[in-house]
């Protein structure tokens, strides 16, 4: 699957538009081509560019394309997708979170490779989630606190619980 968002902002993305369609559904209104211009509209728009498979539904003019059932396949179809995003961001987040604990246990620089001084990777996955990241070196220099560490699991739970839905298992 690919993102163009951060996955915080895709995953908001995509409940507008899960949002959009129970609306069109509540109100038997076209998807996939506008009722009036069969001009292709930001609902297909939206699964197209993701790669999602989108089911048409549209009545008038004397021209049926689909059912009403499309509207509860692409319901389906976006659900999977929000929870497939969730999901890995899940095993991501405490993937870092374990590692983290780990450099902790060990007093191993994050921010910065001890040895080198060269950027971690620690540095693009904060980054790529525009999360703030504290650094914590200790070698030839000296850069930023030992509570970095906690910091950062702190700054990384935040986040996973801000994209789970509540009463959700984290």
């Amino acid at each position: 699957m690919t993102v163009s968002l951060i996955p915080a902002q895709e995953i908001k993305a995509a409940e507008s538009t899960l949002k959009e369609l129970q609306n069109y559904k509540s109100k038997n209104w076209a998807i996939g081509l506008n009722g009036d211009t069969f001009e292709p509209d930001g609902l297909l728009a939206f699964f197209t560019q993701r790669g999602l498979p989108f089911k048409y539904y549209i009545s008038n003019q004397g021209v049926t394309v689909g059912s009403p059932s499309s509207y509860d396949d692409n319901i389906a179809t976006l659900n999977s997708y929000i929870a497939g995003i969730r999901s890995a961001e899940q095993t991501a987040v405490n993937s870092i979170i374990q590692e983290l604990k780990t450099y902790k246990s060990n007093f191993w620089a994050i921010g910065l490779n001890g040895d080198t001084l060269q950027p971690d990777g620690f540095n693009a996955f904060f980054a790529t989630r525009e999360l703030p990241f504290k650094p914590f070196v200790r070698s030839r220099v000296s850069i930023g606190q030992e509570s970095a560490y906690d910091q950062n699991i702190a700054t990384l739970t935040n986040y996973i619980n801000s994209i789970t839905p509540v009463g959700a298992a984290v």
